[in-house]
């Protein structure tokens, strides 16, 4: 069984989660969620927007959305509440737009946790994986969509990882067995070289044509 390493911002939600006792799809509540963390909620027919005045956090969510795109503001406007500091009328453009890209990144991992992801039995057709983390974590289709292909991606991007990590380990054994200091790319073939008793030899590449 594929074990999935978490990133960083996975275990951090994961965290902040279980220490709100949260461990469900069917949890996930930005009321309960709001009032776990001390965070008042209010709706307002206006764009969603964190206010934090002295330390007393809001998230104003805009009435006009469904339940769904609530949820998405929610985790959006919660990681600037808890991640960015500052007025946005007084920053510059560029750092509106990192900040703006952070909480985006963190809506998607805060309203499917990967932990509740990797524990769910997805089908194998993406529409119908879609339709089920739609369904399961309240989201809309397009959010959902989005989240699974951010979640393939890193799962291909671990697997890499993965392979590299053990070749580049069974190269290193091999080199240790044989004495060898060095393996060099000399087009067709690999220099084995020792730096005490010189070149030991050629490895052919077994790409390599004929």
């Amino acid at each position: 069984m594929y074990n999935y390493p978490c990133t960083a911002l996975e275990q951090s939600v994961e965290r902040l989660y279980r220490a709100m006792d949260i461990r469900e799809p069917h949890h996930l509540d930005p009321e309960t969620i709001a009032h776990k963390l001390g965070i008042w909620i209010h709706y307002a027919p206006f764009a969603s927007q964190a206010i934090d005045r002295g330390g007393l956090q809001s998230i104003v969510l805009d009435n006009r959305l469904s339940r769904q795109e609530q949820w998405q503001d929610f985790g959006h406007e919660l990681c600037h509440v808890q991640h960015h500091a500052g007025n946005q009328l007084a920053m510059g453009e560029s750092f509106i737009r990192f900040q703006e890209t952070k909480a985006n990144n963190f809506a998607y991992h805060f309203c499917v946790p990967t932990f509740m992801l990797l524990r769910s039995e997805l089908p194998s057709h993406e529409s119908e994986a879609v339709a089920a983390i739609a369904s399961a974590f309240g989201v809309t289709p397009e959010f959902a969509r989005e989240r699974l292909l951010r979640h393939n991606r890193q799962v291909t991007s671990n697997r890499l990882a993965e392979k590299l990590t053990a070749y580049f380990h069974a190269e290193e054994l091999f080199k240790r067995s044989e004495g060898i200091d060095y393996i060099v790319p000399t087009g067709r073939a690999k220099m084995l070289f020792c730096r005490e008793r010189g070149v030991l030899g050629y490895m052919k590449d077994s790409d390599a044509s004929e």
